[in-house]
């Protein structure tokens, strides 16, 4: 017989192993300890020769307050964009939910534990890199640094809570298929932003800027003023500390306990919107040739999936820059020959992102194989409409280039499409982790691909810069 587990520490425990199973770290291996220390050890010797470097330097509270104030905004936009698009999966996309709410669980014991697997997933990858740190003033006698292992997940915390009240308030007002829209409309929103305003250096005045960093440093008038209580808190002042965590924690307690009954009846009503009767296409017909029915039943794959316009926008945001060089506003290196190597290596990465969607989206590769066309057919129909969906998104800032360095263009066009051609071949093979798989279906993709389409894309990028500069040392 099975024994009762529906206590919190078992749902816990339960919920922090599918967030990690979920992850992009374990969603194809076991064995991922080796990299993750490997790689907190060159963190933590680079954080100890530059904390050895400023040592020597003291700064005043005020310059002190405005440095964690920057690094709290950046911070917490940057958690509550990925809190914003967790918060939706895990409550309305793993399909789960509505089993466990027909058990004798209560829902806010459901809610809690969702919230903080959320927490404590946006929180750790910013706490591993804020750790090092910590550790290497730690080392150096500023014993207050170690207030970032409290800090961190506190803020963690409060964005959760400001994430899933939206979420499920946004479920309970227009829905679980409009609300995931708008949900990732926001998250996008806010890492575009955070993106820009680290940009602002390029496109706003120093005189302007300055001001506004400024306002975020306390003068010797209001220096104790409870404004700059997060800041405070960050530094590791006790009890500016303590009473940041104790909001924290209202707060979070406060969003479990008003949204548990409407995050069940959101779950509910999910549940019921996913299970109705499917849509009839009005003009759907068969294609002439299997080429054409495969493509573009790939291109309807990269169409459903979810987070597809904000997942490309987040890849994307090279265009800014590149937007801002063939407008004139500013100069990197060698001037608009920087465009064509960001160009060329967007182009690599969008298509291994797009030819991973659809081979980790194809749910009957056998019957393909098995169907009386040429054994090539699934293979090119996968990379004509990958490529396809890649120049979608790059055909503007191409044109971008033939109106401005137009002499680039055969340069150009010659990277991309070898850029794309090379990571559509090592995505075919293998495909990064994007999908979660189905019940009794195994995991397609592996991080391991992640480097190599990084690597790929480099090289591409790296070729096209010496190809379109003179002198490849000058900018140097």
């Amino acid at each position: 017989m099975f024994k009762p587990t529906a206590s919190f520490p078992w749902l816990l425990a339960h919920e922090i192993k599918l967030l990690w199973r979920g992850s992009i770290l374990l969603r194809t291996s076991k064995y991922v300890l080796v990299p993750v220390i490997a790689v907190s050890i060159i963190f933590q010797a680079i954080a100890l020769l530059i904390v050895k470097y400023l040592q020597t330097q003291t700064l005043p509270l005020p310059v002190l307050i405005l440095i964690a104030n920057i690094n709290l905004i950046f911070l917490s936009g940057l958690m509550l964009s990925r809190a914003m698009t967790s918060a939706i999966d895990v409550l309305y996309a793993r399909g789960d939910a509505d089993f466990l709410l027909a058990s004798p669980i209560k829902p806010i014991r459901i809610l809690a534990v969702r919230m903080i697997g959320v927490a404590a997933s946006v929180a750790a990858p910013w706490l591993l890199l804020a750790a090092a740190l910590a550790n290497a003033l730690a080392f150096f006698g500023n014993w207050q640094a170690l207030a970032a292992y409290i800090i961190i997940p506190m803020v963690a915390v409060l964005v959760t809570a400001i994430a899933f009240l939206s979420v499920v308030s946004l479920v309970a007002s227009i829905g679980p298929a409009k609300a995931r829209l708008v949900s990732h409309g926001i998250a996008l929103f806010i890492g575009v932003f955070i993106f820009a305003l680290g940009q602002a250096p390029h496109y706003i005045a120093p005189a302007n800027l300055r001001a506004l960093w400024l306002a975020f440093m306390p003068n010797a008038d209001n220096i104790n003023a409870a404004i700059w209580l997060p800041a405070r808190a960050f530094l590791g002042e006790f009890i500016p500390a303590t009473l940041f965590c104790a909001v924290c924690m209202l707060v979070f307690w406060l969003v479990l306990l008003t949204r548990a009954r409407q995050f069940a009846d959101g779950t509910i009503s999910a549940a019921a919107y996913g299970s109705g009767p499917a849509r009839r296409r009005a003009n759907a017909a068969f294609r002439r040739t299997p080429f054409a029915a495969t493509m573009l039943k790939n291109l309807r794959l990269l169409l459903r999936f979810p987070g597809l316009v904000t997942q490309t926008v987040y890849r994307s945001l090279t265009l800014v820059p590149v937007t801002m060089i063939l407008t004139g506003h500013f100069a990197i290196g060698t001037g608009p020959g920087v465009v064509i190597p960001l160009l060329v290596f967007l182009a690599g990465q969008l298509a291994l992102f797009f030819i991973s969607i659809i081979i980790g989206g194809e749910q009957s590769p056998d019957l393909l194989a098995s169907a009386p066309v040429a054994q090539q057919t699934g293979r090119r129909a996968a990379y004509a409409a990958a490529a396809y969906a890649c120049l979608i998104v790059m055909a503007l800032p191409i044109i971008g280039v033939v109106f401005r360095e137009s002499q680039m263009l055969p340069m150009l066009l010659a990277a991309i499409m070898g850029s794309i051609l090379s990571n559509l071949m090592l995505g075919q093979r293998f495909p990064i982790p994007l999908l979660r798989p189905a019940f009794g279906k195994t995991q397609t993709g592996t991080v391991f691909s992640l480097i190599l389409g990084v690597s790929a894309s480099s090289l591409w990028a790296c070729l096209a810069w010496l190809a379109v500069t003179i002198h490849p040392l000058a900018t140097l």
